[in-house]
């Protein structure tokens, strides 16, 4: 018996595994899809929209040839659009039906760029000759390709998805053909040993005389048949087995990628905000490495590639005086990683056309003496790069008010909203009037001072600068105003807003006696002047960085300093 159990195993395992074997290439070719493009035209860009990246399941992935160059990209399909701009371009879409392909030019006559480096791009990738690569797929991705931008794109495309099922069956089929080969050999193994045991030696050993038994007839209701019929009956349950997987097989070889539905639209992961954790990382990384080799060579031809605004000001001064005096340190350096915290701007209202987009970003320095940088970066147009505007250390007394999570974002703060407790352009103004006159101002109790470290430190250093003064018969008269139009914001979990602004601090020194001069000390201020001193008088001006959380309107909560960064920007003589 345990003979004709092994020989059915060994065929069962003989044709399971023949079976998988020879539907391999079958279901390789069944569990995925591919659609080539021929493209006649000339034009310098091809976009994959999403409805043809998931016109089918599987991962997708994108081969192209025909030029020297391949640029790759992917991203949101509404940025490769913005990015475009007026440009020709081609499209590859999907006929509706028969699912063949359709491409379509969209001629408007633009000018044409290099888009390799953007920041609108989620990934992207620059190859030699042939290109083949997976895209990192969410819900709203495109693919962009391109030479150098200026030169024809590659006109030989495929789009080729990989549908990889739960299951292998011919996988299931040859590992199951040798599992049974084993039961076989096991089993044969097992019918040789109990031969050996039945030719054996056998010894008649004597038994003890039985007494009479009585044997009770019993009716039996069902039939036995005999032992053969019984073996039969075994052999036919045991090829049950074998049958079904080989049915199961066979119907599953059968399966094939259809094109999707909007039942079955592949679901890929939503993305919300203008930026994903590893765009936003690249970015902060390439802000910090500009920033690191124009302080190495105090060149402002690399730095305004990634710097704007008050922060472009500040180190172009600092610039300057490394050049004038070897005494003069480098300004800090940008902190990439890690971030702490990430708040990029959500994404605007597609209606609305382009949006100029904003990124507020905590990083913290291994150094426990350095403070956390809040790094407030914009992106003007879709060509242009993100750019630093701001780079500002936070107070350590001060609270940091609740944000919304990275993956969520949050809406920009207009700089004219009349959404908060004041005009935005009016804090530098009412701020600094409090600096000058204390508690006596009338704008004092709008701000939460007795944790500004800021305020103690400057309004401090008013009331010594006028002592000073006095004692050399002069006279000195500070005002603060706004330094820079662009000021920049981004609405918090409290319907607050985090706002970064530049406040500029003048001071205005003057000889009271003719023929006295006003001199200077500081050695940076000196080196500016470039000379010690002016007898006319001096102006002197620095520019603040300043992070302020601003309630919203109503609140009884009061605005609060967050983070201040300071930077002497002019020193003149009086004209």
């Amino acid at each position: 018996m345990r003979f004709v159990i092994a020989t059915v195993l060994l065929v069962a395992s003989a044709f399971s595994v023949v079976l998988g074997y020879a539907t391999r290439a079958q279901f390789a070719e069944d569990s995925g899809h591919r659609v080539e493009y021929q493209v006649d035209s000339a034009y310098s860009y091809v976009v994959i929209p999403t409805s043809t990246l998931t016109a089918f399941e599987g991962e997708v992935s994108i081969e192209a040839s025909g030029v020297d160059e391949i640029f790759y990209a992917d991203a949101r399909e509404k940025d490769i659009q913005d990015w475009i701009g007026t440009s020709n371009y081609t499209r590859l879409n999907l006929k509706p039906n028969t699912f063949d392909p359709d491409i379509s030019t969209i001629t408007s006559g633009g000018l044409n760029a290099d888009p390799a480096g953007s920041d609108m791009w989620r990934s992207q990738l620059t190859v030699k000759t042939k290109l083949l690569n997976v895209v990192s797929m969410f819900d709203d991705t495109a693919v962009l390709l391109a030479s150098n931008g200026f030169s024809r794109a590659p006109d030989k495309i495929a789009v080729i998805w990989d549908a990889k099922p739960l299951v292998n069956w011919p996988q299931v089929l040859i590992i199951g053909g040798f599992i049974l080969l084993l039961a076989a050999i096991i089993m044969n193994y097992l019918a040789f040993r109990n031969i050996r045991k039945l030719r054996g030696p056998r010894r008649r050993i004597p038994k003890s005389p039985k007494g009479p038994r009585y044997r009770r007839k019993v009716k039996q209701d069902v039939p036995v048949r005999g032992r053969r019929a019984v073996g039969k009956s075994n052999r036919r349950r045991f090829m049950v087995a074998p049958a079904a997987v080989v049915s199961l097989s066979l119907l599953a070889g059968c399966t094939t990628a259809a094109p999707t539905t909007e039942e079955t639209l592949p679901k890929y992961e939503s993305v919300n905000v203008v930026v994903t954790e590893s765009q936003l990382q690249r970015i902060v990384t390439d802000v910090a490495t500009t920033v690191k080799d124009a302080d190495g060579t105090r060149d402002d031809k690399i730095l305004v590639t990634r710097v704007a605004g008050s922060a472009l000001e500040l180190r172009r001064v600092q610039y300057l005086l490394q050049s004038k005096s070897n005494k003069i340190p480098k300004l800090p350096e940008i902190i990439a990683n890690p971030i702490t915290v990430a708040l990029p701007m959500e994404l605007p209202d597609p209606s609305l056309g382009w949006q100029p987009r904003t990124l507020m970003v905590v990083t913290k320095s291994e150094s426990t003496t350095s403070a956390p940088q809040m790094l407030v970066l914009q992106q003007a147009t879709p060509r242009d790069n993100y750019k630093l505007w701001y780079l500002i250390d936070l107070l350590p007394a001060a609270k940091f008010p609740n944000v919304a999570a990275q993956a969520t974002g949050a809406l920009p703060v207009a700089k004219d909203t009349e959404y908060l407790v004041t005009p935005l352009k009016s804090i530098p103004f009412k701020y600094g009037d409090t600096l000058n006159k204390g508690g006596e101002s009338k704008y004092a109790s709008e701000f939460d001072l007795a944790s500004d470290e800021f305020y103690a430190a400057v309004s401090e250093s008013q009331i010594q600068q006028k002592n000073d003064v006095e004692k050399v018969s002069a006279t000195i008269k500070f005002q603060h105003s706004l330094g820079n139009q662009n000021i920049l914001g981004m609405l918090t979990v409290e319907s607050g807003g985090l706002v970064a602004l530049t406040m500029n601090d003048t001071s205005t020194i003057r000889p009271k006696i003719s023929g006295a001069a006003v001199s200077v000390t500081q050695l940076d201020q000196k080196t500016l002047l470039d000379a010690p001193g002016s007898a006319t008088g001096l102006r002197i001006v620095y520019s603040n960085m300043l992070l302020f959380y601003v309630p919203v309107a109503g609140s009884q909560e009061k605005i609060r300093l967050v983070g201040a960064s300071q930077g002497l920007l002019t020193v003149r003589s009086i004209d």
